[in-house]
């Protein structure tokens, strides 16, 4: 019996030290394939990048007509503005000008064309007392005189709207009051001389037989602006200092 209870000890014990070994060897297993295998991490998904926009390029307006088709004429066109009015009209001088140096737009049949240079936007109405000419007479007599002193005709009828708008309005009625419109027909023309390139449009405004007659003349800006220089500065600063203060009166 005491042998019996010894064997059974024995064999217990050696199944509880057998099951303690086997766990030890599977705790320092799993540690070890723990240890060995590289965790996964998930990176955040970078956005696919949107190409940039290529720049977008101003269009640039076809060239629709070429100066130097034009032929030279030598003719004698006499002083600025070269054209005179109609003989029964006279010149409405409250809604003319003339300028040394401006902006004109003129139409060449595609394209409102900006010309600097001598400027002259005169508006003719009839005297008093004489005939009002036709639209056909005021376009006829400029055509015949444009013409003769070797000018060549560029375009004759209304300016599409959409051609002003596409300059706008405000800047074409501020450079060219009437002499722009597509509610009146216009005749452009241009005289190239060997020094001089001119433009001619003429407009018939309707009604009243009133007309515009604007003339540009190519040319660079007169520099009038300069600097002061410091002797001239220094005389204008004494002057100033040494100037009798007004005297106020009292009463």
């Amino acid at each position: 019996m005491k042998n019996t209870l010894r064997y059974l000890s024995l064999t217990g014990l050696l199944a509880a030290t057998l099951s303690a070994c086997g766990s030890k060897d599977q705790a320092e297993t799993t540690a070890t394939t723990a240890s060995t295998e590289t965790p996964v991490t998930t990176e955040p998904t970078a956005p696919a990048e949107t190409p940039a926009a290529a720049p977008t390029t101003p269009a640039v307006p076809a060239a629709t007509f070429d100066i130097s088709t034009v032929p030279v004429t030598a003719e004698n066109l006499g002083a600025f503005p070269y054209l005179s009015g109609l003989k029964t009209y006279e010149e409405n001088t409250s809604n003319s000008e003339e300028y040394d140096f401006e902006r004109a737009y003129v139409y060449d049949g595609k394209n409102l064309v900006p010309v600097e240079g001598k400027v002259s936007q005169r508006l003719f109405n009839p005297k008093s007392g004489e005939k009002k000419a036709s639209e056909l007479m005021i376009r006829r007599n400029y055509e015949s005189l444009v013409t003769g002193l070797g000018g060549v005709k560029v375009f004759a009828g209304e300016v599409p709207r959409e051609v002003i708008d596409k300059v706008g309005s405000d800047e074409v009625y501020k450079h060219g009051k009437w002499s722009i419109s597509n509610d009146h027909e216009t005749d452009a023309y241009v005289i190239r001389q060997k020094d001089k390139e001119v433009w001619v449009q003429v407009t018939a405004l309707g009604g009243d037989a009133n007309y515009n007659l604007t003339v540009t003349e190519r040319a660079a800006m007169p520099q009038q602006a300069t600097v002061i220089p410091a002797q001239e500065l220094k005389k204008t600063r004494y002057r100033r200092a040494h100037s009798p203060l007004p005297q106020l009166r009292h009463g």
